[in-house]
């Protein structure tokens, strides 16, 4: 009598586990091929609430196979492995990423308007031949952009990062220098 509901029981908790383990196993591919994050994030979160309502459903009959707590466990999981590991990476990328010494150098024989971009913030203002400015940033686009009132004025910049030119460019009237993190 008790061998239909516990078989019942049991189906439910292997449809558990089943579930937790494929949602892992999407986030850890997703994670290895790139996905987008919405995308790694959001199909194992749901799984995962899938595979915990199907745990909670399944929480009577303690000799059913497998367990309640793997169920429960695996389910959790499944849901709190993905947001955990996204929200590491963006606080490791973020405002805890290391930072680097980057050092704009403008080189002119006239006084040029400079707007130096550090992520989404811009300062403006003119140089000297030869001008050069060193900052600590974390920001993953560096720039420089340089204009001369002469159009034919040759000017050149160049960005340092730790020491390395990743940046260089010599125009007349105006030069740009751009650096963006992760194109070395």
């Amino acid at each position: 009598m008790l061998e239909g509901p516990m078989l019942a029981v049991s189906g439910l908790r292997v449809a558990s586990v089943r579930l937790s383990v494929a949602a892992l196993a999407f986030f850890a591919m997703g994670m290895l091929l790139s996905w987008s994050r919405m995308a790694v994030l959001i199909v194992p979160v749901v799984l995962g609430a899938v595979a915990l309502v199907l745990a909670i459903r399944g929480r009577g009959f303690p000799g059913a196979r497998p367990g309640r707590v793997i169920a429960f466990v695996m389910s959790v999981l499944a849901m709190i492995a993905p947001a955990a590991t996204i929200a590491a990476v963006l606080l490791l990328t973020g405002p805890l990423a290391p930072s680097a010494t980057y050092t704009l150098t403008v080189d002119s024989p006239e006084t040029v308007n400079v707007v130096v971009r550090k992520g989404a913030d811009r300062m403006s203002a003119a140089w000297d031949s030869g001008d050069t400015i060193t900052f600590e940033s974390n920001a993953t686009v560096i720039g420089i952009g340089v204009k001369t009132s002469t159009r034919t004025t040759v000017i050149s910049c160049e960005i340092r990062r730790d020491g390395i030119i990743v940046a260089a460019e010599e125009r007349a009237g105006s030069v740009d220098c751009s650096f963006i993190k992760g194109d070395e």
